[in-house]
């Protein structure tokens, strides 16, 4: 008789900013949780690939399991990015070391987290922006098309907005305030032909450093405009979610709880915690493709 060898699961949330993971056994069990660095698709293939296995590896020294266990794990991830076509043609050829590997996108691991097998709507407020619906266990996905072409209220358009504004401060269009001054001596940057120079090819994730000194400030005036504005593109969002039928909205990432308290209460209504995780929800789907 042969043994048959122990199977397990890894579901992988990988964001802008961090790629988590969670690792199951066969009977559900939580073996451990981890975290690496930025593990979006469309930011870098490589880098994304990368992530998901120093993530992994350092979920499998937390479970004292060893690497040769890795043929053995069924892994299906939630990937930034996912949504643009040739950094998905191009994750998809990824001779990965995992049993199965399979990836959508973080919205829809995050949908089934949030909402398992009912019906409801999602937001997700990280490095980027993006929100969608899961209603007859089908996604539907809305925004997600970029910094540089949406992402209003993300963490990555929190930070650019406050480097507009200093921009605008340095040229003397207003007066200088407080957290400008954190800013500029947090960055140590002198004028703004630095900060420009710095700033000119960054990705995303550079800019969402900045968002948690937006919010540490959120009494000062810029600070005050530029969370008001990310609040309002909220808000758009929700309502049309409303519009479209969705009462049970969840507001999932790291600006998340920052900007729910800026909404109105009657927005604040429609909103509702989410059931699990993304790294559950991505598990969950881990588990169906290996009984497929």
């Amino acid at each position: 008789m042969i043994d048959k060898k122990p199977q397990f699961y890894l579901g992988i949330d990988g964001g802008g900013t961090k790629c988590r993971v969670r690792l199951e056994n066969e009977k559900g069990g939580l073996l451990a949780q981890a975290q690496s660095s930025s593990a979006n698709i469309a930011t870098s293939v490589e880098i994304a690939q990368k992530s998901i296995v120093d993530a992994t590896m350092l979920a499998l020294k937390e479970a004292n399991l060893p690497a040769s266990v890795l043929p053995s794990i069924n892994a299906y991830a939630g990937l930034a990015g996912a949504n643009i076509e040739n950094a998905k043609v191009a994750m998809s050829k990824w001779l990965h070391p995992f049993a199965q590997f399979n990836f959508s996108t973080d919205l829809h691991i995050a949908c089934l987290g949030a909402h398992g097998s009912n019906n409801g709507a999602i937001i997700i407020l990280g490095t980027g922006f993006c929100a969608g619906v899961i209603q007859n266990n089908q996604v539907t996905e809305l925004g997600g098309h970029g910094l540089l072409l949406s992402d209003g209220a993300s963490g990555s358009w929190i930070g650019l907005a406050l480097f507009r504004h200093t921009l605008e401060v340095l040229d003397g269009l207003y007066p200088s305030t407080p957290l400008v001054e954190a800013f500029l001596a947090q960055t140590k940057f002198a004028n703004a032909h630095l900060l420009t120079q710095r700033a000119m090819n960054e990705k995303p994730a550079y800019f969402a450093r900045f968002a948690p000194l937006v919010f540490t400030m959120r009494e000062d005036p810029i600070a005050k405009s530029i969370i008001q504005k990310a609040a309002d593109y909220t808000t758009r969002y929700i309502e049309h979610l409303v519009r479209l039928g969705f009462k049970d909205i969840t507001l999932v990432g790291g600006v998340a709880d920052k900007i729910s308290p800026c909404l109105s209460s009657n927005i604040q209504s429609y909103l509702c915690n989410a059931k699990y995780s993304p790294e559950q929800g991505a598990i969950q789907l881990a588990r169906h493709y290996a009984n497929d």
